[in-house]
């Protein structure tokens, strides 16, 4: 579990705590339990998004309220009530904007009935008082008490994509030989397809650096999102790359294309090389690769072999230049998380580039 998972979990802690304190000993309200209730639910990974959470419980609450009083001044608090109020909570609960906080309207309209409060003005000002008290309280120490920042979570995920990638590469070229088929190919796809995940998940953590910064007093604006950008599209271009260059493989084991041994081994040996250089970052050693890739495929383009199995060793030649342009611009964008003492003691902590 991580530090920042652990100061969420204390700040929530301690919200509650709080809320009970004020709802109880401060303000000495008849129903406190909805405060800290009420607090827990909005300590949320951004302050942003507490602020956003926050207000959607509010008002959800005071609908919640409404909605029963009218369905109990209507109908009772009977069944024929408590059908009618749920129904206009499940209504209500369909605009966009409570979307999350439909559960809220129906459980304060259950409340509100199942404790035959709707003659009972005090209850019901209470309630909407009591929820008011949780969202500030959790909002002031979400906002006070260590403001949570993302970015070193997503900048630290995106950095590790390159090396997974290269550990992709390498497993390739490894088991790249003249007996393989495509079977064997299964696990290339499976592993391009598990790292296409994980750059959806440096989107989604790239999407909440970006919102903790919104109401933050620590920091009004994230480090390295914009470039963070640009690299994990060279990361979903390069997974792209890779799963075609697996394809390809897989179609040639299908139709039993012999393939020249000079050139097997040549582009074994410069995927290898692409794998190690992208692993460690090292930028010139991607650039000389690719000049390699030029002159295999001068050296290739002959006669004797202008009959054989071009259409594959054209694919993966193409795919393989791609994907070391792709693999430069990545080297160069993380050498800069180490262009300084503080930076790389703050997204570097365990990285070799």
């Amino acid at each position: 579990m991580a530090l920042s998972d652990w100061a969420q979990g204390a700040k929530t802690v301690l919200a509650g705590v709080l809320a009970w304190v004020v709802a109880t000993d401060v303000l000495g309200l008849e129903q406190p339990f909805l405060a800290p209730w009420a607090a827990v639910l909005v300590v949320h990974a951004t302050v942003y998004r507490t602020v956003s959470r926050g207000g959607q419980q509010v008002v959800a609450t005071f609908l919640g309220v409404v909605l029963a009083w009218a369905a109990g001044a209507l109908f009772g608090v009977g069944p024929l009530g408590m059908g009618a109020m749920l129904t206009a909570s499940v209504v209500v609960g369909r605009v966009r904007w409570l979307g999350e906080e439909s559960t809220t309207i129906a459980t304060t309209g259950i409340v509100v009935l199942a404790t035959n409060a709707i003659d009972e003005s005090n209850l019901l000002a209470g309630r909407l008082l009591d929820t008011t008290v949780g969202v500030v309280v959790g909002l002031a120490v979400n906002l006070l008490v260590w403001p949570p920042l993302r970015d070193r979570a997503a900048w630290s995920h995106a950095h590790q994509l390159p090396h997974e990638l290269a550990g992709v590469l390498s497993e390739m070229a490894s088991s790249l030989g003249p007996e393989l088929e495509s079977s064997d190919v299964e696990g290339w796809f499976r592993r391009c397809r598990e790292l296409d995940e994980r750059v959806d998940e440096g989107w989604r953590l790239l999407r909440q650096a970006q919102e903790s910064s919104r109401f933050n007093p620590r920091r009004s604006r994230p480090a390295d999102l914009e470039s963070m950008v640009a690299a994990l599209h060279l990361v979903e271009q390069s997974v792209a790359e890779t799963l075609s260059l697996a394809r390809t493989v897989a179609t040639s084991a299908d139709h039993a294309t012999a393939w020249d041994d000079s050139f097997r081994a040549e582009w074994k040996r410069l995927l290898a090389a692409t794998a190690d250089a992208l692993d460690t970052g090292h930028a010139e050693g991607l650039s000389v690769v690719r000049d390699e890739l030029r002159r295999l495929a001068r050296e290739l383009s002959t006669e004797r072999l202008a009959e054989s199995a071009w259409q594959e060793y054209g694919g993966l030649l193409v795919n393989l230049r791609n994907i070391v342009d792709v693999a430069v611009e990545l080297a160069r964008w993380s050498s800069e998380a180490g262009s300084t003492p503080i930076r790389r003691r703050r997204y570097l902590p365990n990285s070799r580039w």
